[in-house]
């Protein structure tokens, strides 16, 4: 049965049965017992909740002289975050406005920047050192590398014109995983004493192969 036509009077006309796999349609599982009165209201309230649902999904106007809305992937919202692949690298991704899109587009002098903020505490207002890195052009999306030692990052996009900066978008506070000193104050050539339970785990090869496959997390 067509929902539009789903009303009282068309509802008193079907039989128990029908009524029955009308429910099945909306996913009710009506006992053999139930009085047909108040299958006949829940159906009615069903149909009514479908029709609500179709009405909020409706996005667009039918009227030729309108065009559909289009939602655009960042919802025109100028934002930066980022994530950490491990300790030592930052993934950082952002989105522009449709105004400061323009801005950058027009303007040949104007660049984004992503300023890299280290935190003491991560409620600081001001980092304690901040570094800059250029933005790739026609990207949203960039790697960066972390200096060693740090406790909390923070990213905020920098839009640079005449060589002035402005910060239209920060991120939440990262905490970098602190690891053991002996990992983190590796050199090569340098001798760590270690207990003879830990030198069975190997520790020394494991250590030599960290620097040799990672050693630009050690710079």
């Amino acid at each position: 049965m067509n929902e539009d036509t789903i009303n009282r009077a068309s509802l008193e006309k079907l039989s128990f049965s029908d009524l029955v796999q009308l429910a099945d349609e909306y996913g009710v599982d009506v006992p053999e017992d139930l009085d047909r009165r108040f299958l006949i209201a829940e159906l009615l309230e069903l149909a009514e909740e479908s029709h609500n649902r179709e009405d909020e999904m409706i996005i667009a106007s039918e009227s030729d002289d309108q065009q559909p809305l289009v939602l655009n992937g960042n919802f025109n919202e100028t934002q930066v975050s980022c994530v950490l692949r491990n300790p030592a690298w930052l993934f950082v991704f952002w989105n522009l406005n449709a105004n400061d899109l323009a801005k950058i587009e027009d303007d040949p002098s104007c660049s984004l920047r992503l300023r890299i903020c280290s935190l003491s505490d991560p409620k600081d207002l001001k980092p304690e050192e901040a570094f800059e890195v250029q933005t790739p052009s026609q990207s949203q999306e960039q790697y960066v590398l972390l200096p060693k030692g740090k406790k909390y990052i923070k990213v905020e996009l920098v839009c640079v014109t005449g060589g002035a900066g402005e910060v239209i978008a920060f991120s939440p506070v990262v905490t970098i995983p602190q690891g053991a000193s002996v990992v983190n104050d590796l050199q090569p050539g340098r001798e760590e004493d270690f207990s003879p339970v830990v030198e069975l785990s190997g520790i020394r090869e494991l250590l030599t192969e960290q620097y040799k496959n990672h050693r630009h997390s050690f710079s």
